[in-house]
Parts: structure tokens; C-alpha cells; sequence
């Protein structure tokens, strides 16, 4: 970001402060407007969901009508376009606090430089991501529950700068039972998967077009492994390690969406293998 750009952000912040306290200083008003993000209500409707008094109500509404955020029509509340777009970014910004505070360990003193910019502006869709962390006492946590997950299906997609011996097994007993699993490697890491599995299984398992195989750039950090169910995501210490101690598990559908998103911005990027 240049000085340029910060100057029209720090200009930019000065003309919608105002705006942003409107939104997020009252626990009222930004009730009001996620309830009313559900459709029509009516004040009872809204003072059953909201627990709060008419008389408190009513005052934020009044507030949110200045604003033309909302309108009444025949004794019922809706949002108005433009309260329609502040509801959905003031929810959108929640479920993007959210997202950091539950992951901010596997965040914090990571690279995560192998993230797209755009990927980490819509971290949000992790909102209900957990973060796993090995013990003492289970100091494989991450291969033993990524095995566990893959167990139960054949499909899989797999993007890695990082060599799990358990991948090799798991992509054999994939093929053994006509999976189709899409791998994303570095050379290095394409070339021990090949070691272990058997190249000439390999090569035969991209011909039957069972097995797909990407190359990736070697200055790649990550390791992320998504099936139609879940998502598994580790990542790279700043010192270049990486850290099998946490990584994150999510297996709803807003989840599931960004994983393959970015799955899809490494396949772009990737360099198909050809036997």
C-alpha cells in the first residue's frame, strides 16, 4: 500500500466513522437490523426476539428510519435496500471477528502468505471453524484424525508443500477402491509420494484418470486436505517449520465453499503432471 492509498484510507475512515459507531456502537439497533435481515416482523415478533422493552425498541427503530436502514408498511418493520447491504456487511464483519478470535492461534506467528488476499478478506466463511491442537500425549493428533476423516470416503483433494507417510497409504487404499483424489504437490513432495506409493502406480493411476496431479511452486507453505464433508488446514511457522502442533477443522457448508475456493486458486496456478 502506498502513501497515496493510506492517505484516502485514513480520509476514507474519517468520513464513515460516524457511520461504523452508528452500526456496531448499539446492541439495539444492530439486533434490529439482523433480525429484520430475516424477512418482515412486527414489533412483538421482534420484541420476542430481540428481549428487549417496546419503548427500547421502538427508539432504535427510529433511529434506523433517520437512516433509512428500515421502513414500516402496515404495522410491519423491513429493511430497505440499503439496509439490506449494512445488515448483511455488519453480519459479515461479526463472523470475521469471530473467525479470528477462534483461529487466532493457528493466525498468529504463521505464515499466511498462502492465503489469497481475497480468501483472508472472506475469512469469515471459517466462522465455525475449530482449531485442534496435539498434546503431549498425542503428538500425531493431525494424521490421526485426517486418517479417521478419510476413512470414511474415497474422494479427496490434497494441497501440500509437506510429506505425511500416511498419505501414501491413504492414496493407495483410495485407488484400491476407484477413488478419484486430485493431489496439488511440490516437486519434492511429488517426488516421495512417487518413492512410496510406486511410481509406476502412480503413472497408472493418472492414465485410468482415478488419480490427478498438479505441480506447485516449491515456495509453497501449506497443507490442506478437503473432502466433500470437511476441511483440513495447517500451516507454516515464521520460521519455516511446519507446525504439526494445531491446524483447523471445519466441516460446515460456508467452510466448505472457501476451502474449495482455494483449491481452486492453487489448481490455476499448478502445472498439471502428465506420466
Amino acid at each position: 500500500m502506498n502513501i497515496l492509498n493510506l492517505n484516502e484510507m485514513f480520509e476514507l475512515y474519517g468520513n464513515v466513522k460516524d457511520d461504523l459507531k452508528f452500526l456496531i456502537a448499539s446492541d439495539v439497533r444492530s439486533k434490529i437490523l439482523i433480525s429484520l435481515k430475516d424477512g418482515s416482523k412486527n414489533l412483538g415478533h421482534l420484541r420476542r426476539e430481540i428481549h428487549l422493552s417496546s419503548s427500547t425498541i421502538l427508539h432504535g427503530m427510529y433511529q434506523l428510519e433517520k437512516k433509512e436502514y428500515i421502513f414500516r408498511e402496515s404495522g410491519n418493520y423491513s429493511l430497505s435496500q440499503t439496509g439490506e447491504i449494512a445488515a448483511g456487511k455488519l453480519m459479515d464483519l461479526m463472523k470475521s471477528i469471530n473467525s479470528l478470535n477462534r483461529c487466532k492461534d493457528l493466525f498468529l506467528n504463521h505464515e499466511i502468505g498462502c492465503i489469497p488476499s481475497y480468501l483472508l478478506k472472506d475469512i469469515g466463511f471459517l466462522n465455525r471453524a475449530t482449531i485442534i491442537k496435539s498434546t503431549s500425549t498425542e503428538m500425531t493428533k493431525h494424521h490421526t484424525i485426517l486418517s479417521q476423516l478419510l476413512a470414511g470416503t474415497k474422494n479427496f483433494k490434497q494441497l501440500s508443500s509437506v510429506f505425511f507417510p500416511q498419505s501414501a497409504h491413504l492414496l493407495l487404499e483410495s485407488m484400491e477402491n476407484n477413488g478419484e483424489v486430485h493431489l496439488l504437490f511440490t516437486e519434492e513432495i511429488l517426488d516421495k509420494l512417487s518413492e512410496t506409493a510406486g511410481q509406476e502406480n502412480i503413472e497408472r493411476w493418472v492414465s485410468s484418470e482415478n488419480l490427478k496431479l498438479g505441480i506447485i511452486p516449491d515456495n509453497t507453505k501449506i497443507s490442506f486436505t478437503m473432502a466433500d464433508d470437511f476441511i483440513i488446514l495447517g500451516l507454516f511457522s515464521m520460521d519455516g517449520i511446519y507446525d504439526q502442533n494445531i491446524f483447523l477443522k471445519s466441516d460446515d457448508h460456508e467452510s466448505l465453499f472457501w476451502g474449495k475456493c482455494l483449491f481452486k486458486h492453487y489448481m490455476k496456478n499448478s502445472t498439471e503432471f502428465r506420466p
